[in-house]
């Protein structure tokens, strides 16, 4: 469905010229475009590196970092997913059994729907009383049954109302 209202089913079909005219209009604007997400791009990469040196840790939030200018604050937060692969799961919970040490599995994994990564997991060998050799094994089919990606940082900016005054710093507790 065409937006022009002066194209319909109706009217005339377009000359060679209209349609060469339109075409340098679209390869004008895709160009336009391209640019601008390449110059978006580069902002982006020039705020974020900025926020990554400069800003502070957001309070309760330990992967958001935040800088604060007169009209605008940029906030960089980072995260990572962790994917478990099954098979090594079932591999590591194989070893355990073979070793008489079932009882680990349920403080390294949970059973829903797939398996998820327990907290403190990656402490659990390091604190129990088994021989080197074996915690060092388990630890190994342990580190194989996860990935860690990195994520690609969001950034948020927030434009302030430059008609309205800029916000004054809250106090800091204890009068500091």
């Amino acid at each position: 469905m065409s937006t022009n209202p002066e194209i319909t089913e109706t009217s005339a079909k377009p000359t060679p010229e209209q349609i060469d005219e339109l075409a340098q209009r679209w390869s004008a604007a895709k160009r336009h475009v391209k640019g601008a997400q390449e110059a978006l791009a580069s902002v982006e990469e020039e705020a974020i590196e900025m926020v990554r040196i400069y800003g502070v840790v957001v309070p309760h939030a330990e992967k958001s970092r935040r800088l604060t200018g007169r009209h605008s604050e940029l906030t960089l937060t980072k995260s990572d997913t962790i994917t478990i692969d099954d098979g090594r799961v079932e591999d590591l919970k194989s070893a355990l059994e073979a070793n008489k040490r079932s009882d680990h599995f349920p403080r390294l994994f949970t059973l829903r729907s797939k398996y998820e990564v327990v907290d403190g997991a990656d402490q659990v060998m390091r604190t129990e009383s088994v021989s080197k050799r074996l915690s060092e094994k388990i630890l190994s089919l342990f580190g194989r049954c996860i990935q860690v990606k990195a994520k690609k940082p969001s950034l948020k900016v927030v434009m302030f109302d430059l008609s309205k005054p800029p916000k004054k710093s809250r106090a800091k507790k204890g009068g500091e």
